[in-house]
């Protein structure tokens, strides 16, 4: 599509500007440009601003496209027909539940509700970007280093927190959403936040980096030796989500290592070596839980009593007022009206349906289910049509979203990550790289 035109041709520059994006999304909290308005994202600006010049760029060329874009078009069609399917059924979801909202449920329609569309078309142009990229081995290596790079620093920052080094949590809380940061850093107990606006989300970024690693961890070692720095590195990413002491995370990091583990068990038909890579994993978790500090135990074994978790309750409480106004409009649904009705419902599942009835959590579904399919299928294809017992670059990417979706549903069960424009910016990342494997090349 655009991408393929004007400032971003070339795909060397459009592989950078992914990059960049992720790594703006992994490293860099939000800024405000002016008190009145809302905060911004660097990846914003450049996606935002990226576009506009590709777009000039089309006026200017009257939408004439010349040989070597139309080749990358072609590429691209069956994924970017997907995708824009799929946007489609969202702004159709939106426009109706709004209409319905606005005319027959009295409802309210403001600058807030229209930020809704610039939100679902900051993903569409990540999507689309990914797809965009002709992804080899130089490609897929160099946004391997950039993604671990930003993990590796993501890991300092996390510790200098955690430790306070050189009086760190002081020079950094201006930048910082501040009453996460007053409560969580400096409270007891105390939980790191990386550059995330909340420990949860930050616990949840580790388990989309736990999700790709122990699919590397499992299927990618083509020496047959024990993928040592992989384990290491596991487990330094382990230890950081147990200083967020992050409850939904601990349980989308166990899930993610339950899927892949008895995947590999029957993948490699209990090879000896597999047996010792899961039995190595398990120590590795269990060690790191009994030895982690005792304000996380604590507040793990009192998410465990629902009779007295505070956390609990207050889902709960949120939950059962979100359920009467589904009950109210079930189909449509109520339209956004942010400025009327709460964000606040600890669920996203509900917090959807409220806002675009049944029609519209099928089409939020559909966002993350077909992506899902797509890499089921990708990964099936291989199994029936390869005899190498390790899975290639593109395997690898279908692979880790198999095994990370049923986390990612999970977590928003209990909060939400649509509506967290840091955390999908990463999973849409990867969302398009799945994507990416239906390219026609592929």
């Amino acid at each position: 599509m655009f991408w393929n035109i004007g400032v971003t041709a070339r795909n060397e520059t459009r592989l950078f500007v992914l990059v960049t994006v992720l790594l703006s999304a992994i490293l860099l909290p939000s800024f405000s440009l002016h008190p009145n308005l809302p905060n911004v994202r660097l990846d914003e600006i450049l996606l935002f601003g990226l576009f506009g010049l590709n777009m000039l760029v089309l006026l200017i060329h009257r939408f004439k496209f010349n040989p070597e874009e139309k080749e990358q078009l072609r590429k691209q069609k069956k994924p970017l027909k997907l995708v824009c399917i799929l946007f489609s059924f969202l702004l159709f979801s939106y426009v109706i539940s709004n209409i319905y909202g606005v005319f027959f449920k009295a409802g309210s329609y403001t600058l807030r509700d229209v930020m809704e569309l610039v939100t679902y078309f900051k993903y569409f142009l990540i999507i689309t970007l990914a797809i965009s990229v002709e992804l080899g081995e130089e490609e897929f290596s160099f946004l391997s280093k950039a993604f671990l790079t930003a993990v590796f620093l993501l890991m300092l920052f996390g510790w200098g927190q955690h430790l306070n080094l050189f009086n760190m949590n002081t020079w950094f809380s201006p930048y910082f959403n501040q009453v996460h940061w007053e409560l969580m850093i400096v409270g007891n107990p105390a939980r790191v936040l990386g550059t995330f606006d909340n420990p949860n989300v930050f616990g949840t970024f580790t388990v989309i980096t736990l999700a790709i690693l122990v699919v590397r961890y499992y299927f990618s070692n083509s020496t047959g030796k024990f993928p040592i720095l992989i384990f290491v590195l596991i487990g330094l990413v382990l230890k950081l989500e147990y200083l967020t002491i992050s409850r939904t995370s601990l349980f989308g990091i166990a899930l993610a290592f339950t899927i892949s583990s008895i995947w590999a068990l029957i993948y490699y038909k209990r090879e000896k070596k597999v047996i010792i890579k899961i039995v190595a994993l398990f120590l590795l978790t269990l060690i790191l839980f009994l030895t982690a500090s005792s304000g996380f135990l604590n507040r793990v074994y009192e998410g465990l009593d629902f009779s007295t978790s505070t956390s609990f309750q207050g889902h709960v409480e949120r939950w059962e007022t979100a359920a009467g106004s589904i009950r109210d409009s079930l189909v449509f649904g109520w339209g956004t009206q942010k400025s009327t009705m709460t964000t606040m419902v600890d669920n996203e599942y509900a917090l959807y349906t409220r806002r675009y009835g049944l029609i519209g959590l099928s089409v939020y579904l559909w966002f993350f289910l077909q992506p899902f399919v797509l890499a089921v299928r990708k990964i099936s294809f291989r199994v029936k049509n390869s005899y190498a017992t390790i899975f290639d670059n593109n395997s690898l990417l279908a692979a880790a979203f198999i095994v990370l979706l049923p986390s990612i549903l999970v977590y928003n069960f209990l909060a939400g990550i649509f509506y967290n424009l840091q955390l999908m910016t990463i999973l849409s990342v990867l969302i398009g790289l799945v994507y990416n494997l239906e390219r026609e090349e592929y």
